[in-house]
Parts: structure tokens; sequence; C-alpha cells
């Protein structure tokens, strides 16, 4: 249970994030890159006075890193990414409408990803249960759209 409330706490704080790091990239000229590095730097330093106070610090183990397949490396990039995405867009599209499209996006390569085993994941193959629950989310995002994308509905 305590990991469902871990999750759910994520999303309150994703959602929080966005729009304060997009209110740091205007006060930082309108950067949005700006914003986004100093939120790692930021998030990099309480990283480490986390590590260094549970004794988890293992320079050891950082000496490592020039041996790892270059993909390992990438998880840094994506969330790069995430975050400098959610800084542009949030104050352009709204935080409903970036993180509706950004879940759709989750959902779809998480199905994927969890269908191959990807990374060294457990295989969980793709259901029909998993493909109706996708084209609902689908369905309804289309509805919530609808006067976006000119859609009309019966």
């Amino acid at each position: 249970m305590l990991y469902y409330i871990i999750a759910f706490c994520m999303g309150i704080a994703i959602a929080m994030q966005a729009p304060i790091n997009a209110s740091l990239a205007k006060a930082l000229g309108n950067s949005p890159i700006n914003a986004a590095l100093t939120s790692f730097i930021i998030g990099s330093i309480c990283l480490l006075i986390i590590a260094y106070l549970q004794g988890s610090l293992n320079l050891f183990a950082l000496k490592t890193l020039s041996i790892q397949n270059l993909w390992k490396l990438l998880g840094g990039i994506l969330g790069a990414f995430f975050v400098f995405g959610t800084i542009l867009l949030a104050p352009k599209i709204g935080l409903i409408n970036m993180f509706l499209l950004a879940l759709v996006g989750q959902l779809l390569m998480s199905v994927i990803l969890d269908n191959i085993g990807a990374f060294g994941l457990v295989v969980k193959p793709i259901t029909l249960q998993k493909i109706l629950g996708l084209g609902i989310i689908i369905i309804g995002l289309c509805v919530f759209f609808s006067k976006e994308l000119k859609l009309k509905f019966i």
C-alpha cells in the first residue's frame, strides 16, 4: 500500500513541479532551459545530501559509470527532456492538456516495454483488457479535447 501512496504523491509533486519551474523560467529571462538546469542542479544537490546522510554515497560505484552501457545513462537525458518539456508546455497548453497527453504517451510506451520485458522488466503481455482500457482512455481524451480538435460527438 505504501508504494501506491508514494506513486500518488509523485503525481502530485510532478503537477506542482511544472508551474513552479515555469515561474522560475520567467524569472530567469523566459528561459526554460535555464530553469530545467537549475531544477536539476538543486535536485542533484538534494540527492547528494540524502545519499551522504544515509551513508549510501559510494564513490567507488560511481567510478564504474565509464564501463556501463550507454543506454543505462539515458534516464538522465529523458528526465531532463521531461522537466524541460513541462516548463516549456505548461504555460502554453495548460497543465491538464500537457499531462493528459504525457500520460497517454507513458501508458502506450509502458504497455510496449512491459510486453517485451525491456531493460530487465518482468514480461507482462499485452492483453485484451489493456487494449480496451487504453482505447477507453484515448476516446475519453478525444471527448476532452473535442472543442480544441473541432470534433463533433452525438
